[in-house]
């Protein structure tokens, strides 16, 4: 399996959503709802105040992987880890969706690497604004698969290139 690229489907939004629902609650002590995941293919737009990003590369694919969140739902879930009396920061915030991204998907790549394929990440980054969009420039398809937890939506966002067609 590791000389052929990881294909968006049911198996990978599992990986996500589980991996997505352990971190925020064995950080967060909350619980999580994902929803149905969407394929499709082409351009999307990601609505949302901080997006953590982190490239994919396998040897026959590029793409990214991204963690969109409005400032609320991040504001809605430090106090469980820094404390009630602390003021969360716009730098603060900008942190855990950093930390946040990598936690979530360096456990969809150990799931990955024991289904025997062979990916690497690369280092977060992170993307803030009030209502910034998120697009990826991109010849392949996407995947999101969202989430809701107390009320308020984020996405994960799977967009995958094929490297040996462009």
């Amino acid at each position: 399996m590791s000389g052929q690229p990881f294909a968006l489907n049911e198996t990978l939004a599992r990986e996500i959503s589980q991996a997505v629902c352990k971190v925020m609650h064995e950080t967060f002590m909350v619980d999580v709802v994902p929803g149905p995941y969407e394929i499709g293919d082409g351009m999307v737009s990601l609505v949302g105040d901080v997006s953590g990003v982190i490239a994919i590369v396998q040897s026959q694919l590029e793409g990214t992987m991204t963690m969109c969140m409005g400032y609320e739902t991040v504001r809605s879930l430090l106090p469980q880890v820094v404390g009630k009396a602390v003021t969360i920061t716009h730098e603060m915030a900008v942190d855990a969706v950093g930390e946040m991204t990598n936690m979530v998907f360096g456990q969809v790549k150990r799931d990955m690497g024991a289904r025997g394929y062979q990916i690497k990440l690369g280092i977060p980054s992170v993307v803030t604004g009030k209502g910034h969009f998120v697009s990826q420039f991109h010849r392949g398809k996407y995947m999101i698969v969202p989430f809701h937890i107390n009320g308020q939506l984020f996405q994960i966002y799977v967009a995958l290139h094929d490297a040996l067609r462009s």
